[in-house]
């Protein structure tokens, strides 16, 4: 899409083709298999035209809806279309399937240990999480011929769990066949917890994206400022899967409306971190 006004274009020739850039090739070679581990088994086994409908509103509506946030952001400059599609894609594989198999692990680890009620709760954000946060990496080294600013790191997080989100979505409704059903629980899907994913994986994304900028700029990284961005969402996350643990619905409710509010309030610091971290970089007002 056209720059907003005031807004910069992206940086002249920073595409996500760089053939030296050995972080090229070695996500290359995880995109690749996660993919069909991912997207291959949800259209091998048939698809029923009551799951393409679904699919097609449910994933369409969440898409866009996740795109015009994206669009609404505060941002001096803009990121390379390649460099978001190839964040949105490492959401939809290597973090989707690496997660599936590292929590595979971890539920039997935690069953042996008699901790299985527990195991969405402590699994999930650590292998969710972490596996969107290494997108981040893989895509701000591609960016870094340019240099980074925090909300080089909103911005690719952001993408890097928006393709988490949609590809969990689109897992759900192809294989649907009740189409009214599908849509009301789709709908929920869309007012309670929409987007968590992508706000978590924003706000782990912009520390990253500190850290790497000062290096850059032959600064100390301050690698510490990581632990409070990546821990502050796997809190959240984890205080979101912990409602069914108890019985009482008033705290459930309580408890994943906390979980929501916290994680909003998490992302609107790391976009106004990021909209600071733009100006210092590029200069100029960064316009919606």
């Amino acid at each position: 899409p056209a720059a907003s006004i005031g807004q910069a274009p992206a940086p002249h020739g920073l595409t996500v083709w760089q053939p030296r850039q050995p972080m090229f090739w070695f996500a290359l070679a995880l995109i690749i298999p996660f993919a069909a581990l991912t997207l291959l088994p949800l259209f091998l086994g048939g698809i029923s035209g009551t799951g393409l409908i679904a699919a097609t509103l449910v994933v369409g509506v969440q898409g866009l809806i996740l795109w015009l946030v994206v669009r609404a952001l505060p941002r001096v400059r803009r990121q390379p279309a390649s460099l978001r599609i190839f964040a949105l894609v490492w959401g939809m594989t290597v973090a989707v399937g690496s997660a599936m198999l590292l929590s595979a692990l971890f539920s039997n680890g935690l069953a042996a240990l008699g901790l299985s009620t527990f195991s969405t709760v402590i699994s999930a954000p650590i292998t969710e999480d972490v596996s969107r946060l290494l997108g981040v990496l893989a895509v701000l080294t591609l960016a870094s011929r340019a240099r980074i600013t925090v909300m080089d790191g909103v911005v690719y997080g952001f993408f890097v769990g928006m393709g988490f989100e949609l590809l969990e979505t689109l897992m759900y409704t192809l294989r649907s066949e009740d189409l009214a059903q599908t849509l009301y629980v789709g709908l929920l899907r869309s007012i309670f917890g929409f987007g968590l994913h992508a706000l978590w994986t924003a706000v782990a994304g912009a520390a990253l994206a500190y850290c790497m900028s000062r290096r850059q700029r032959g600064l100390g990284a301050h690698w510490w400022v990581l632990t409070p961005a990546l821990f502050g969402p796997m809190l959240m996350h984890a205080l979101w899967d912990s409602p069914r643990l108890f019985t009482s619905e008033v705290l459930q409710v309580a408890i994943m409306v906390a979980s929501y509010a916290g994680s909003i309030a998490l992302f609107i610091a790391a976009v106004r971190w990021g909209r600071r971290s733009d100006r210092e970089c590029c200069g100029g007002t960064s316009t919606l």
